[in-house]
Parts: C-alpha cells; structure tokens; sequence
C-alpha cells in the first residue's frame, strides 16, 4: 500500500518538475491550446510521457465503458517506456494534450483529452522537426478519395499522402501500396469492405 502510494508521489513530483513548474493558470487541465501561444508544450522525459498517456487514454476507454462522451483514444497506440525515452516527448500546458517524435522526425501517440488543440499540436510538431506520420482515414470505393478529420488537419499544415511508400503485396496485411494501407482487424485480416485505410503521409 504503502509503495504504490510513493510511487504515485515521486510521479506527481517528477511531472511537475518536468513541466518546469508552470503557473496554476497553465495547469488547468482542459484549457483550449491556441497556435498562437508560443508556451503550449514542454519536453518531458519517457516515463513522464507513458504515465501522461496511459492514465488520460484508460480514463477515455472508462468513459466509453460507462456510455459516456469520449475523444476516441481507445484506438492510440502506446509505446513502452524504454520507447519512450528514445523519443522526443512533449507535455501540453493544459496537462491533456500532448505528442511524440520517433526517429527523429515522425510524428506518434498524439492525443488530446479536453477542448480541441489539434492546430496547436501540430504548430509545435512542425516546428521540431516532424517530416513523417500516419493516421486513419476514410476511401471511398467508387472515387478512391481519402477524406477524415485527421487527414485534413494534416493536409493543412503541408502533409501529403507518401505515394512512393510500397511495401509488400497488394492484398497482403499491413501492406502498403502508394502510401495507403488497407484496413486491417484484429486478427490480421485485411478488411477490403471497410472505408477505412491508414494514410503514410510525408511533408
């Protein structure tokens, strides 16, 4: 009992560090992050980031659970620690938003819990350095067009599809063909009547 009540302790202490002691004001969680504001994230190290993003996505797939309005972070994916902490990690000041660069220059585990701060998030991730991502996103099966609310928020800060991404066979699971990979279910089986497809994107 008395273990994991230290750990949660040195954790609370260990993010408060990290996020440089901000003001109360900047702490409250849930504010809008604004593109214009130029404090919105802090870098934090790997185990500060995984801690961040387990604990808003659990608390997300809680209110899914209980019926309850929901961002849809059941789906993002998340890293392990030793991961992590060969990433980039950013913290937003609304202590509900945040990011993470691997490689170098791939944009991963984006999330926002609160009132949306998308446009700020990817201002931030442009300006260090992100050149690469994916997400998911709509085709449709008559005119092949990509559409999805993550597709076109990327779109506006000067991504497009990676068309000379190929790998695999067509058909195959997970292959990717022009950038584009079909949808594939839990048992790793491509999904050829579901809309939806993931999108390799590139600036």
């Amino acid at each position: 009992m008395k273990t994991n009540i230290l750990k949660k302790i040195e954790y609370i202490i260990e993010t408060f560090k990290e996020l440089g002691n901000l003001s109360g004001d900047k702490l409250k969680k849930g504010q809008r992050l604004y593109r214009s504001d130029k404090d919105n994230f802090t870098k934090v190290n790997g185990r500060v980031f995984y801690n961040a993003i387990t604990k808003i996505k659990e608390n997300d797939i809680n209110k899914l659970n209980k019926g309850l309005p929901y961002k849809g972070l059941n789906t993002l994916s998340v890293y392990g620690v030793s991961e992590y902490k060969k990433m980039k990690c950013f913290l937003g000041k609304n202590n509900s938003s945040g990011y993470a660069i691997a490689h170098g220059n791939e944009l991963v585990s984006v999330f926002s819990s609160q009132k949306s701060s998308a446009d700020a998030i990817m201002v931030s991730a442009v300006n260090n350095g992100v050149k690469y991502l994916d997400c998911y996103a709509q085709r449709n099966p008559k005119t092949k067009k990509i559409s999805g609310p993550l597709y076109n928020l990327y779109l506006k800060y000067g991504f497009k599809i990676n068309t000379s991404l190929n790998t695999g066979k067509k058909g195959d699971p997970y292959s990717i063909v022009d950038g584009v990979s079909d949808y594939v279910d839990d048992k790793g089986k491509v999904q050829k009547d579901d809309l939806r497809v993931v999108v390799f994107m590139i600036k």
